[in-house]
């Protein structure tokens, strides 16, 4: 009689008691941290229920991985001990570098690809969160045709290595979105050359750094968790710039700063204005990237070509460190090219109060600089601005300070 209470206590506790001990731990992990990466339940002992409840956790924890992302993780973390999301609780100030991207012509490929638009979001989603995840980012809002994206400064890297890491995530999208094989297939489509001659899928990036408010924005009907600040809507305005001054790219003097030496040393300025909402003029800075990674060849490797990480000499971008990546991806522009560049920038800007410029030597530089690079967009919109805004003698106008407004919403 013993033996057998002893071999029901045996299998009620395999059967019973363990697999409801393990989903409890579970669940309690999961309050902890809904972002830890878990496996799923794969004891074959364990009756199917208890399997099907401790999977069906599992897939709960990897929805809510994609779903709320780094910042939706730790509101979600802070509130689920209470029950309910608290919608009265401060948010929590940030210090990050903020990037904003854009889909060009985005409107145009809606009206032709129609319900086909979401696959090309998402081709393009994959390679602008493959590279922030590669380089210590977070993806944290899809707006459409925009993503938002944060990097912040801690988990034990270096300011600079996150800075270079941040400019590297946008050089490694432009190298992954250019051998996208899906990419080019929809921009080839008979109907979108036709409207957009020459036209391949695109981004218009801005990186800017400063504060921002994290939290838990919404209703109990809806919640995103997100950032509020007017640095976040800087790094937008830098991503529409980009269309004014034809670069990919524009970075904050705020950003160039926390980049390591060499890095801001291959930036190029392109410009000094004043944004909507502040008084204080910023510089603004690009890295040519018209030709970037030409002498690469393409992407190879089915899982890598998709995650677009290893180019065709066997490179693979996401394992060089950063002094690496920026010797084998260099910016388009030649050192030479971006000496005679700034040389035409300070004649159009004039130092710092702008009382050293001259608009007709400046004039005359661009043009140079547009002769020997014809794929220069910045040099074309100083050029137009100095001609649209120029007295009559070439010169600048009374009263010039050295920088301009910013006319990018």
């Amino acid at each position: 009689m013993l033996g057998v209470t002893r071999s029901i206590r045996t299998q009620l506790d395999r059967e019973v008691v363990v697999p409801l001990e393990q989903m409890e731990k579970r669940v309690i992990s999961m309050l902890r941290n809904p972002l830890r990466h878990r496996t799923p339940a794969t004891n074959q002992q364990h009756v199917r229920e208890s399997l099907v409840v401790e999977n069906a956790v599992h897939k709960f924890t990897s929805l809510l991985r994609v779903s709320l992302g780094e910042a939706g993780g730790r509101i979600v973390t802070a509130n689920l001990s209470a029950g309910s999301i608290d919608r009265n609780l401060p948010g929590k100030i940030v210090h990050a570098i903020f990037g904003f991207c854009d889909i060009r012509n985005f409107t145009d490929l809606t009206e032709l690809l129609q319900a086909d638009i979401v696959k090309l979001v998402n081709t393009v989603a994959l390679c602008v969160h493959t590279a922030v995840t590669d380089n210590y980012g977070a993806p944290n809002k899809n707006i459409g045709d925009a993503f938002l994206l944060v990097w912040k400064p801690n988990k034990g890297k270096q300011v600079q290595e996150v800075g270079d890491s941040a400019l590297r995530s946008i050089l490694h999208t432009i190298l992954a979105m250019k051998s996208s094989e899906e990419l080019t297939r929809v921009a080839r489509r008979k109907d979108i050359q036709q409207r957009l001659p020459g036209y391949h899928v695109h981004l218009g990036f801005g990186l800017h750094y400063g504060w921002a408010v994290e939290g838990a924005i919404g209703s109990s009907q809806k919640i995103d968790a997100s950032y509020l600040s007017p640095h976040v809507n800087l790094s937008s305005r830098l991503e529409s710039a980009t269309k004014q001054y034809g670069v990919p790219l524009l970075v904050s003097e705020s950003m160039r700063k926390l980049l390591s030496v060499g890095v801001q040393r291959v930036l190029r300025l392109v410009d000094r204005v004043v944004v909507k909402g502040s008084a204080t003029p910023i510089k603004l800075y690009t890295y040519d990237a018209w030709a970037l990674g030409e002498g690469l060849g393409s992407f190879t490797g089915s899982q890598k070509k998709e995650e677009g990480r290893v180019v065709g000499n066997g490179i693979d971008l996401a394992k060089l460190n950063v002094t690496s990546f920026f010797a084998v991806v260099p910016p388009s522009s030649t050192e030479e090219y971006r000496a005679e560049f700034l040389v035409a920038m300070d004649a159009y800007l004039g130092g710092d109060n702008g009382v050293s410029a001259n608009w007709q030597t400046a004039r005359v530089l661009l043009q140079l600089c547009i002769t020997k690079c014809p794929q220069d967009g910045a040099a074309k919109a100083i050029l137009e601005f100095i001609d649209e805004h120029c007295q009559a003698d070439g010169m600048q106008p009374a009263g010039w300070c050295g920088y301009r407004r910013l006319e990018a919403k």
